[in-house]
């Protein structure tokens, strides 16, 4: 039967094909007339489609793709979120991705099909494009690579971990462009997700070659592609392909001074940025993230993802430790709530998203090489991370391999706080959620009156208390998709 796929169609938004760079409309949908006169106007959709992803406002709560990233976090163990603060509260408290009715559901659904659409539309055409080869060989290699994100994406969030059933049922597969005509397909099994996603990924990192990206570290290089790979092949525990890619995408890289470390999180300029998205005054709906996770500054509305107390205890007291130098208790606005001050928007209220760093590719390694028995390797590459960081490097030469990979994992905790990987982590490695009420009464050091704040919601949505695989960790297909799909 024919019908109409709520995900894929869109409204056509006119691309302003004169611009250059990031200057350019977000669009979700592909005007095939413009896009295919010639390559420059395919690259611009590329570029649109970019923006669409990451700067469309679903609702202030939802601001692009970003809205992932800060649904993980919030769904995690660190990420304390207070009664009353605006913006995840639900999320926080699982009530909110398994509605298929909310906004963030939706939101997330369509911003990721409909860029899986857009791409389509760019890998299916481009080659009949007029225009000059390389760019576009250099065009279908990111709109690929840019589809094995989104797949890559969707199998993270929408089920459980690949070692967990890897015949489940996902989300379904579209490598055509959809017309009003398109029959909606069924959802897929796991592996072939991730089938998917690793087809794009090597597609384009086989295709983009010596691609010189230019410093605009939002376009999609070899190095980024590696990156997600390496990711891809860490979720499906192919640990040898995970630390290579891993090694690749970061080894160009260099380390940020410690100083940095006390910047913001805000300038994709920073030397240990391998991709993030720019922000500029006018192209800024990014930005908004940071009025979430911004804990410090005055110009921050909500402010609300503050830090769990038991999550500085992770620190051990580390005075050397940059990150450790993070945290401040809040004496003026949430009393008694714990800052950690590792976001901060710039004076005009923007920030650029961090999307993939060198610390988290090295961190990938010191997993792999665990997983893979070479134990004094994985203790090498993390220990390399905690010396650029100042923090103590005990000796843990006598820890079994699963006492070197719980180490390596809170220490993922520790160093990628706030960029979107707490319920992926969880969810991969078949954890529990962990959070744990303070005592009643307790006060923050040095107070005789200002109580501490902690983690409010500490049990499931049913009562009962968190466990390994429960089906509130998993994101819900918005229920406009079942009712316009019937084969889901």
């Amino acid at each position: 039967m024919k019908i109409y796929i709520y995900s894929l169609l869109g409204i056509l938004l006119s691309v302003s094909f004169n611009s250059c760079e990031m200057d350019v409309v977000p669009t979700n949908a592909v005007n095939s007339d413009l896009v295919f006169q010639n390559a420059d106007n395919a690259d611009n959709v590329l570029n649109g489609t970019w923006r669409y992803l990451w700067d469309t406002y679903s609702t202030y709560q939802n601001p692009g793709f970003t809205t992932v990233l800060l649904t993980s976090d919030a769904m995690g163990n660190d990420a304390a979120l207070q009664p009353g603060k605006y913006g995840y509260l639900a999320h926080y408290s699982f009530t909110n991705m398994s509605n298929t009715t909310a906004t963030t559901v939706t939101a997330i659904w369509t911003f990721a099909y409909k860029g899986i659409d857009n791409t389509n539309s760019l890998i299916t055409r481009i080659d009949g494009v007029p225009g000059d080869e390389k760019q576009k060989a250099r065009i279908k290699a990111q709109a690929q690579a840019l589809r094995g994100y989104l797949y890559l994406n969707l199998v993270t969030f929408y089920n459980f971990a690949y070692a967990k059933d890897s015949t489940a049922l996902s989300v379904p597969i579209y490598t055509e462009p959809s017309t009003t005509e398109t029959v909606g397909k069924p959802r897929s099994q796991v592996k072939d997700v991730y089938k998917q996603a690793e087809t794009d990924l090597l597609a384009a990192y086989n295709n983009l070659g010596t691609y010189d990206r230019g410093g605009l570290k939002y376009k999609m290089d070899k190095n980024v592609v590696a990156g997600l790979l390496a990711r891809l092949y860490l979720q499906t525990d192919r640990w040898a392909q995970a630390q290579k890619y891993a090694n690749e995408a970061q080894s160009a890289y260099k380390w940020m001074a410690q100083e940095d470390y006390f910047k913001g999180f805000n300038d994709y300029n920073n030397a240990e940025w391998i991709w993030g998205h720019g922000q500029t005054a006018d192209q800024n709906v990014a930005s908004y993230s940071f009025q979430f996770k911004d804990v410090s500054s005055k110009a921050s509305g909500y402010y609300s993802f503050m830090a769990d107390p038991y999550f500085k205890d992770l620190f051990n007291n580390d005075a050397g430790d940059v990150r450790f130098r993070l945290f401040e208790w809040d004496t003026t606005r949430f009393l008694g709530g714990l800052m950690y001050k590792k976001f901060v928007m710039r004076s005009n209220e923007t920030g650029d998203i961090v999307l993939m760093r060198k610390a988290e590719q090295v961190l990938i390694e010191a997993e792999a090489f665990a997983e893979l028995n070479q134990l004094s390797n994985a203790i090498a590459k993390l220990n390399e991370l905690r010396t650029q960081r100042g923090a103590a490097t005990p000796d843990l030469t006598g820890l079994s391999k699963q006492q070197l990979i719980e180490e390596i994992l809170i220490e993922r905790r520790k160093e990628l706080f706030g960029e979107g990987f707490a319920l992926s982590d969880i969810l991969r490695r078949q954890k529990a959620v962990v959070r744990k009420e303070i005592p009643s009464g307790t006060l923050i050091p040095g107070s005789q009156t200002i109580k501490m704040q902690g983690h409010t919601v500490t049990k499931l949505p049913d009562g009962k208390d968190f466990v390994p695989n429960s089906t509130y960790y998993l994101f819900s297909i918005p229920s406009t998709e079942s009712t316009n799909n019937p084969n889901l």
